[in-house]
């Protein structure tokens, strides 16, 4: 039961935490730009709704294989932040891989086209994941 838990448990907080994060890193870089040149509050938290909303739609294949991936690091190895940062810039490489050759359908296309955004978004999405999860993952490593 252990090891079927040390196994799910990464996808399952990726999937769940990761586009959390990622929409909320999306909402605190409109807030700033916000912040330089203000307008209506309710646009401002309308657009930061629909951010969450496309964080979910957009970002849940980039959490589960980066989930996946970590689980299968924690097989061999205690977690660490270099898996962390490996699975998540692995996670998004392999998904533009499979967006370019058209594997995916044409919304997550959206996402793919801006790589290095998803790739900047992504990165600090499993951060905080890591940060967050750190106390539980010490207890569940091998």
């Amino acid at each position: 039961m252990k090891r079927l838990l040390r196994f799910l448990l990464p996808i399952i907080f990726a999937v769940v935490l990761g586009p959390f994060f990622a929409g909320l890193a999306v909402c605190l870089y409109a807030a700033s730009q916000w912040i330089l040149d203000p307008g209506p509050i309710a646009e401002l938290l309308g657009l930061s709704m629909l951010y969450m909303m496309f964080a979910y739609v957009l970002g849940w294949p980039i959490a589960l294989v980066g989930g996946l991936l970590m689980s299968i690091w924690m097989i061999f190895r205690a977690p660490g932040i270099v898996g962390v940062l490996a699975a998540a810039v692995a996670a998004v490489g392999l998904l533009w891989l499979a967006a370019a050759a058209d594997l995916m359908g044409p919304l997550p296309n959206l996402a793919y086209g801006m790589v290095w955004l998803t790739l900047a978004v992504s990165v600090v999405a499993a951060l905080a994941c890591w940060l967050v999860t750190r106390p539980f993952a010490s207890q569940i490593a091998p």
